[in-house]
């Protein structure tokens, strides 16, 4: 009984999993980045970069479920997957600071002058 539904579940996964690594590949050569995102997104490479990591990162993670029992195999997917999801997100992240202005400070004001 649980056989459709888990091939129910891969087939969903993959399917999310294949738009998500589209849109990475779309932003990667074409620099074109989902609507919810173009406002704030800077750098649109970078950002189809870390999209492309953070994809492939849950895309490791889905796949060590295949690998049988709780062992070191398992432990060193799940290492490598979370630091995928750590690395796409901070590209990700990245992407949305324009690097020309670098940090900004704060603007104080003198009350002396």
């Amino acid at each position: 009984m649980t056989g459709p539904w888990l091939f129910a579940a891969g087939l969903g996964e993959g399917v999310v999993l294949g738009l998500a690594a589209a849109v990475g590949i779309v932003a990667v050569r074409g620099g074109r980045v989902p609507g919810w995102e173009r406002r704030p997104v800077v750098r649109r490479r970078l950002w189809g970069q870390g999209a492309l990591v953070l994809t492939a990162a849950l895309a490791l993670e889905s796949l060590s479920l295949a690998f049988p029992g709780p062992g070191f195999l398992q432990f060193a997917v799940a290492v490598v997957s979370g630091a995928g999801l750590i690395t796409g997100a901070a590209l990700m992240y990245r992407a949305t600071r324009d690097r020309r202005r670098g940090p900004t400070a704060p603007t104080t004001t003198n009350p002396a002058s």
